[in-house]
C-alpha cells in the first residue's frame, strides 16, 4: 500500500487505528471509494480523507496481506453500520469547533427584483425592502453578535443592488466601529454602474461577486424576463468584465436544464470574446434545483461534465463544486454552519432558501426559538436512502433540509472522481521529479 494523501488530522485525532482481529471476517467499508488513474488502482476513504494506492479485496481476514486497510478503516467487520460513526464524528468536529457569535452573515435587504426569473424559488414573496429603523437595528444587531474575527457579510435577495443606501450605512457604520469585514454580493449584475463598482472595490469591500445567467443571449433574455426591455445580456457581460478588471472575484453560475444546455457552447464564445480579465473569473454550471427529481438527471449530470474542456478552452477555470479532498467539511451550507440569514422584516433564519420555515427568532430579541434552527440541522438522524452512501461525509449532513436529489450519488462521483485523479497525478509528479537528478 503506498500513501499519497495522510487521513485528516482532525478526523484522526478522533478515530484510532481499527485493529485486525483474529476471526474476524472484513469487507470494504461504504467509505471506501476505488478510483483508477494512469492504469493504477487507488482508494479514497471519503470520511478519513486518506487516500493510497491500492487494491481493494471482496473480503479477508487479518494477517492477510491487508492489515494496513484495516487498520485505516478501508475494510471493516463484516455487518457494521457505519453510519453512526459519521454522525458521531461529525458532531464531535462541531461541538469542538463551535464558537460564540456569528461569522457570516447574510443579509436580504430586499426581496424585490427587477428580473422575473421563470425558476425563482421566491416567485410570490412580498417585495418588502428594509426600513430606516430596521436598518439601525441590523447594526446594532451586527456589532452585538459579531465573533472576533473578520465578518463575511453576503448580500442576498431579491437583487440586493436595488437598495445600495442600505449596503451602505451598513458598511460604514462597521467600518466606524472597526469592525473588520469583507463582502460577497449575489447579483444579476444588471444594476452595476461605474459608481456601484466605486463603492464595491471601497467602502463595501466587496471581494467575491456570483452573477447568475442562464445560457446564450436567447435563453438568457426568456428566463430573466427583466421588467424593463432593455438589453441586459450584454450590460451584465460587460459588468462582469470591469469587476474583473478591478480585481474582484466573479464567479458565474449558469442555471442549466434539458433545455438550455445546448446552447452554453455559444455562451462561452461569447463570454470569451467579451470578457479581457479571465484571470478573475470562475465560472460554473448548476443544474436548477427544478431537474433534482427528473428521470433524465443523470444525463444532464453528463452533459454538464462534457463541457469542462470547452469551458476551459474559453480561457475559464471550471469550477467543481466545494466538495474537499483532503479536509472533513463540517458545515456544508449556511444552515448548518457558523453564520445567520437576515430578512428584510428583521427576521433571522437559518436558511436563506427557506428563511420562513427556519426563523427563530429577530434582531431585535435574537434567538428567541434557537430549537427551531437546532432541530433543522440535526446531524444525527441520516436519511435512510443515505445511511449506505459513499459520499455521505461530502454531503448534506441533515435529513432537514428538502433539497433532495435523485441522482445525488451520481452528481457526487462526477464532482469527486476528477479531484482524485488530479490529486494523484500531483501526486506522482512531485515524486518523479525529486527522483530525477537533473530536477531542481
Amino acid at each position: 500500500m503506498i500513501e499519497y494523501q495522510k487521513a485528516d488530522a482532525a478526523v484522526a485525532r478522533l478515530l484510532s487505528k481499527q485493529t485486525p482481529q483474529a476471526g474476524v471476517l472484513y469487507v470494504p467499508s461504504q467509505f471506501a471509494y476505488p478510483f483508477t488513474s494512469d492504469g493504477k488502482q487507488f482508494l479514497y476513504h471519503t470520511l478519513t480523507k486518506q487516500c493510497v494506492e491500492a487494491i481493494l479485496p471482496a473480503s479477508c481476514s487479518a494477517n492477510e496481506g491487508f492489515d494496513e486497510l484495516i487498520q485505516g478503516r478501508f475494510l471493516v467487520p463484516s455487518g457494521q453500520k457505519e453510519y453512526p460513526l459519521y454522525e458521531s464524528v461529525s458532531k464531535l468536529l462541531r461541538t469542538l469547533h463551535r464558537k460564540p457569535g456569528y461569522n457570516g452573515y447574510t443579509i436580504l435587504p430586499t426581496f424585490a427584483c427587477n428580473a422575473r426569473c421563470v425558476y425563482c424559488y421566491e416567485a410570490g414573496v412580498e417585495q418588502h425592502a428594509m426600513k430606516p429603523e430596521t436598518v439601525d437595528q441590523l447594526i446594532r444587531f451586527l456589532l452585538e453578535t459579531h465573533a472576533k474575527e473578520e465578518l463575511t457579510l453576503t448580500w442576498f435577495g431579491g437583487e440586493p443592488l436595488l437598495c445600495p443606501h442600505v449596503i451602505d450605512r451598513v458598511s460604514a457604520a462597521l467600518q466606524e466601529a472597526a469592525v473588520p469585514f469583507h463582502a460577497i454580493i449575489v447579483t444579476n449584475a444588471s444594476l452595476i454602474t461605474p459608481e456601484i463598482l466605486e463603492k464595491m472595490t471601497g467602502a463595501w469591500k466587496v471581494k467575491r461577486v456570483q452573477v447568475s445567467m442562464d445560457g446564450a443571449e436567447a435563453d438568457y433574455v426568456a428566463r430573466k424576463r427583466y421588467r424593463q426591455d432593455l438589453d441586459q445580456y450584454h450590460t451584465v457581460i460587460q459588468a462582469i468584465d470591469r469587476m474583473a478588471e478591478a480585481g474582484i472575484q466573479v464567479t458565474i453560475r449558469c442555471n442549466v436544464d434539458e433545455q438550455n444546455i445546448g446552447s452554453v457552447p455559444l455562451f462561452l464564445e461569447d463570454l470569451k470574446t467579451a470578457i479581457t480579465h479571465k484571470e478573475n473569473v470562475r465560472f460554473y454550471l448548476a443544474r436548477l434545483f427544478q431537474t433534482y427529481g427528473d428521470a433524465h438527471n443523470p444525463d444532464l449530470i453528463q452533459a454538464i461534465r462534457d463541457l469542462s474542456p470547452a469551458i476551459a478552452s474559453a480561457g475559464f477555470q471550471p469550477q467543481l463544486g466545494s466538495t474537499s479532498v483532503n479536509k472533513l467539511r463540517i458545515n456544508h451550507c449556511m444552515a448548518d454552519g457558523s453564520g445567520v440569514v437576515i430578512s428584510p422584516d428583521g427576521g433571522i433564519a437559518a436558511c436563506e432558501h427557506l428563511p420562513s420555515e427556519t426563523r427563530y427568532g429577530d434582531i431585535w430579541n435574537g434567538p428567541t426559538n434557537p430549537e427551531i434552527r437546532a432541530e433543522f440541522t440535526r446531524t444525527d438522524r441520516t436519511r435512510e436512502k443515505c445511511r449506505s452512501c459513499p459520499f455521505l461525509p461530502i454531503c448534506t449532513s441533515f435529513a432537514s433540509c428538502p433539497n433532495i436529489d435523485a441522482s445525488c450519488r451520481v452528481w457526487q462521483q462526477k464532482r469527486l472522481e476528477p479531484k482524485l485523479i488530479r490529486l494523484v497525478q500531483k501526486k506522482t509528479s512531485s515524486n518523479e521529479e525529486a527522483d530525477d537528478p537533473s530536477f531542481c
